[in-house]
């Protein structure tokens, strides 16, 4: 976590307490005066030489300050109670809130309330109505102050997941007589300068910050306003963009996220399984939704190189998953302006989907991949006509510097089809391989007439689609880290993508070499791994020895490199595949020898093929590791292999690059693996 703050928290960022003030002209001049009223209260209370003063009874500090309040909304005809709203904390404090999935206690916890609420603690802490969250410590020590954001940094995640609506979060950290408070997005922290309570302008920024608080839009305390819970109907309200147009929406409903956002940093993405026929009467076990439709939330970058804005620059942030870093030059402007056209974006999903759609038409491949039915970018209702909802509103006064760490995401919505269970409700082996299949030759497909690489096979992007007679088909979704292959350079780095267990080894080293199909079948081969050592489905006896599978290798590590380093020694021989993985398939699943024999093929095919010529530095390769002139042989047949964790490509051949030249030819061979255990599973 240190290291996560180190890389990801902005510190002394003046604009953080204004970036909780309201917009509204009239709201923000009655914030202003409440501060002014307020601070000046305080001043009163605690100056004890002054003689005009004398310290108030809590009862009579309670009239004055509804004095007070009413005294300024009766300055507008205007104004009413509906501009603010009560920030309360709740009644326990250092306590395990509801819904957490560990055993971290939060100090303190608030929530907002209308003004028609009762003036009282909130009772036991629970995310998913928890609004602001506050951790203290006894001094303000550099020791205090990083355990309290390095506790704040965990806290965080779990508003995310519990929350569908949740755009943005707000923490305050106390330690001491100190405050900061902290702004967490998509890719970075933000923290307020020191506010010092021990003195005058300490006590007015804290004053300032719990009066924006109570006065400030519901989506700067990090609501989405287009989402919205029908507590009537029980169900969720969303609305789904028809085009990147502020004023065309379609109204979906949903009752089941499906995906959370349970990251503390990332694209936030969340799906929800839905319909656009709106509920007659209210949700429940008797009268269930009939879903249509996923609808998926997502935040994307937005870079110059593939939409470019009209005349300005922008970034191209090209690190999803790590820290956003971006390379530009000092003086650069960094976000587009508000002329840009985020449909152009081609990092977008939707952008992506539907050129799939165009390219492939409507039959080949159809129920495949997703069907983008609508979508657009998300606009807050408050937000001008050209602006939409992204890193701009919610972190508008960032100094350049600092927007040159930051990268820019939009805001984007949609709706597709057809609707798809997770790839853990297959029946059978053989229902295994038929959606693997289908969700292969879809990738296939993709690049080879689409130009779109994937990059991200992992357990949950290979759904399970069932037609009304039962039988199944694969379904492919999640195209967030797919990239148009012509975009890829050479020269240029690529992401780090993808989910642990699942991803490639030079991806994990971060290599610089070029990112074919081979990548997606190699994530092929650890997911078919993954899923026959532990069970293909939930009807699998769970195993007792699971704790020391080789595989968790694959998953745990002191970092990434150790979790390589697993991998490149488990798949380094035939033999060593055998005895590491295979030879510990979880036996009593139904097809075990089945699995373990394709397994074990796809691992040949992959890299020991016989597409790659014999050379001095090659020594071919054989699909059957008995006919093997050594049962040690290398990865990819080659002498002396070594893929170098240096900056620089290794002086000796290296089979991640020389496989680049037979991307094609191998991953039809792969296709063909698949195919004939699918009909192989027939019997």
């Amino acid at each position: 976590m240190a290291e996560q703050i180190k890389k990801c928290l902005v510190r002394d960022v003046s604009c953080v307490v204004d970036q909780a003030q309201p917009t509204h002209k009239e709201k923000l001049k009655l914030a202003w005066e409440l501060t002014q009223d307020i601070s000046q209260h305080i001043e009163a209370v605690i100056g004890k030489d002054d003689e005009k003063f004398s310290k108030p009874t809590s009862t009579e500090e309670a009239a004055y300050n509804e004095e007070m309040v009413q005294h300024d909304l009766d300055k507008d005809n205007d104004s009413s109670a509906d501009w603010y709203r009560q920030i309360l904390p709740h009644e326990k404090t250092d306590t395990k809130p509801k819904h957490a999935d560990d055993a971290n206690r939060i100090d303190v916890g608030l929530v907002d309330c209308s003004m028609d609420a009762i003036v009282a603690a909130s009772p036991m802490l629970n995310y998913r109505t928890l609004s602001i969250i506050i951790e203290a410590k006894r001094t303000p020590s550099k020791v205090d102050t990083e355990e309290a954001y390095a506790q704040l940094f965990g806290y965080v995640r779990h508003m995310y997941a519990c929350q569908p609506d949740r755009r943005f979060v707000w923490g305050l950290i106390c330690c001491g007589s100190v405050a900061n408070a902290c702004i967490f997005t998509n890719y970075r922290a933000y923290a307020s300068p020191n506010m010092d309570v021990t003195t005058p302008g300490g006590r007015e920024e804290f004053v300032r910050l719990l009066v924006g608080w109570s006065l400030c839009d519901m989506r700067q305390l990090g609501r989405d306003e287009t989402i919205f819970n029908n507590f009537q109907l029980n169900c969720l309200e969303i609305n789904v963009p028809t085009s990147n147009s502020k004023s065309n929406c379609k109204t979906y409903y949903s009752n089941n996220v499906i995906v959370s956002a349970d990251r503390l940093f990332g694209r936030y993405n969340r799906c929800f399984v839905a319909t656009d026929i709106k509920p007659e009467k209210r949700i429940s076990d008797d009268n269930p939704m009939i879903y249509t439709a996923v609808s998926k939330d997502t935040w994307a970058m937005f870079s110059n190189k593939q939409a470019p804005s009209k005349g300005k620059a922008s970034t191209d942030h090209n690190n999803d998953d790590n820290d956003g870093q971006s390379s530009l030059a000092a003086g650069a402007t960094p976000w587009p302006s508000t002329e840009f056209e985020p449909a152009k974006n081609a990092r977008c999903e939707v952008t992506i989907l539907k050129k799939i759609k165009k390219i492939l038409g409507n039959e080949y491949m159809k129920g495949r991949y997703p069907e983008v039915v609508a979508g657009g970018c998300i606009y807050q209702s408050s937000s001008p006509n050209n602006v939409p909802d992204c890193t701009r509103k919610v972190i508008g006064g960032l100094e350049l510097e600092q927007q040159l760490t930051t990268p820019f995401c939009l805001h984007i919505r949609y709706a597709m089809s057809p609707v798809g269970e997770p790839l853990e409700t297959v029946r059978s082996v053989r229902e295994l391989l038929v959606v693997l299949r289908d969700a292969m030759e879809c990738h296939f497909a993709i690049f080879t007439k689409c130009g779109i690489l994937y990059r991200d096979i992992s357990n949950n992007n290979i759904l399970v689609v069932r037609d009304g007679s039962g039988d199944v088909h694969g379904l492919l979704i999640d195209f967030d880290c797919a990239i148009d292959s012509s975009l890829i350079g050479s020269n240029r780095r690529p992401e780090r993508t993808g989910t642990l267990p699942f991803m490639r080894v030079a991806n994990l080293e971060n290599l610089p070499f070029e990112r074919t199909m081979l990548d997606d079948w190699e994530s092929l081969l650890y997911l078919v791994c993954w899923l026959c050592s532990y069970g293909i489905n939930d009807t699998v006896p769970l195993r007792n020895d699971a704790y020391k599978l080789p595989i968790l290798k694959w998953s745990v590590g002191h970092d990434v490199l150790d979790i390589a380093n697993a991998k490149r020694y488990h798949l380094s021989t035939m033999d060593n595949f055998s005895d590491f993985i295979t030879d510990n398939f979880n036996t009593p699943q139904s097809g075990y020898y089945f699995l373990q024999a394709m397994a074990e093929e796809l691992h040949s095919t992959l890299f020991f093929n016989e597409s790659i010529d014999r050379n001095e530095n090659c020594h071919g390769s054989t699909k059957d590791r008995l006919n093997t002139s050594s049962k040690h042989a290398l990865i990819g047949g080659f002498k002396g292999m070594y893929i170098s964790r240096n900056k620089t490509p290794p002086k000796r051949i290296d089979p991640f690059v020389e496989r680049i030249k037979y991307a094609k030819e191998i991953s039809e061979q792969l296709l063909k693996v698949l195919e004939k255990y699918v009909e192989g599973s027939k019997n």
